[in-house]
């Protein structure tokens, strides 16, 4: 089973996005709201991924860091999203 992880604010669209797009997938996912722990969660991604992080989403797919939205579709339209996917 795929172990799928995206951090969100509430307020956010590309966020929305995101969600809709892992739903559309049929792929089940942990949603971490940071909207109270924003740069916590910058500070923990940063260290633990070695990217700069800004923005949410932010979204893990078993353990593989993929980035917000455009960088999710992006994986998704290319088919790379399949090869991180078990």
């Amino acid at each position: 089973m795929n172990e799928v992880k995206i951090y969100t604010s509430a307020t956010c669209p590309y966020c929305i996005k995101a969600k809709k797009l892992l739903q559309m997938l049929k792929l089940e996912y942990s949603e971490y709201n940071v909207d109270n722990a924003f740069d916590d969660m910058c500070k923990e991604l940063s260290e633990k991924y070695n990217k700069q992080i800004q923005t949410v989403p932010q979204i893990i797919i078993n353990d593989n860091y993929v980035g917000g939205y455009t960088d999710l579709e992006a994986m998704y339209k290319s088919g790379k999203l399949k090869e991180l996917l078990h």
